[in-house]
């Protein structure tokens, strides 16, 4: 997904419409929000963890979509996109690993 795209599915998550009232949810400025609407900018880490909460997905997956979507070559563009859907497709064995690990 790209920035658009989530910022669209925190809406709809909860059910908001302005991007005031996500920007209050994202816990940054209105300004930044149309940053982000105009294309102009992309979510830093921690938009992206928070964006993550929101969603209740794993903030991995919207830091590397991030990192894919800030790429500036198509080369570099797979590469983000390569590491994603393995991060995505080992994710499910790393949660039952760390289940099955030890306490400390």
């Amino acid at each position: 997904m790209n920035t658009m795209e989530y910022m669209q599915a925190v809406k709809t998550k909860l059910g908001i419409e302005s991007d005031y009232a996500l920007s209050k949810a994202l816990q940054v400025t209105k300004q930044t929000v149309s940053r982000y609407s105009q294309g102009k900018g992309y979510f830093d880490d921690a938009v992206a963890v928070k964006v993550a909460e929101l969603l209740q997905i794993h903030p991995g997956l919207v830091m590397l979509d991030m990192h894919r979507e800030r790429a500036k070559t198509p080369a570099e563009q797979s590469i983000w996109q390569e590491i994603f859907e393995g991060f995505r497709t080992l994710l499910p064995h790393a949660k039952s690993v760390r289940s099955l690990a030890l306490p400390r």
